[in-house]
């Protein structure tokens, strides 16, 4: 009896290491891979920020011209059509470390290198018990970009989609969404 003990025992190790490699959430989340160069464009398409990572700094270019720079390299950003405003969303994209604080800026509004507005983590998640475990953060949302009337859309775990003004960073709009996961 204690062979077939310790044999099953033998077996279920590999079994257990399988189906561990092969659940969709079972590895660690993965890191951020390093900046890179990057360019991001306005909707219209007007106007263009090209990101140096080495230089850490973003230049705004019109029709070929630069227009404005300013310090920084942002993995999750967006320039608006006028080409004068930018959106920075948090720097680890959809995942909020453990460790995170209610003021937590998870949203900037600039214009050109001035700051207009840094929306905290306490606007944008109404309960943080609804922030959803991964292996090693907290999956809060993601930043959806500039929609057709010229608004900045966030959705959030809690099935909301927040929509915000460009040029104050105020909330406009509140709406009920499912969050894709």
């Amino acid at each position: 009896m204690q062979d077939v003990r310790l044999w099953l025992c033998r077996m279920m190790v590999p079994v257990l290491a399988v189906i561990w490699a092969l659940a969709p959430d079972a590895g660690a989340d993965e890191p951020l891979p390093p900046p890179t160069d990057r360019e991001i464009c306005s909707p219209n398409g007007l106007y263009c920020a090209v990101m140096d990572a080495a230089a850490n700094e973003t230049t705004v270019f019109h029709q070929g011209l630069p227009l404005w720079r300013r310090p920084g390299w942002f993995r999750d950003a967006f320039l608006a059509d006028d080409g004068e405003h930018m959106i920075v969303g948090y720097r680890g994209l959809e995942l909020l470390q453990w460790d995170y604080r209610p003021e937590t800026v998870m949203i900037s509004f600039w214009r050109r290198d001035r700051l207009i507005r840094a929306v905290p983590l306490s606007e944008v998640i109404e309960d943080t018990a609804k922030l959803e475990l991964t292996t090693s953060h907290f999956l809060w949302g993601r930043t959806v970009g500039i929609d057709d009337s010229s608004r900045f859309v966030v959705e959030t775990v809690e099935d909301r989609r927040l929509t915000f003004d460009i040029t104050s960073g105020a909330m406009v709009g509140v709406q009920a969404h499912p969050f894709r996961r």
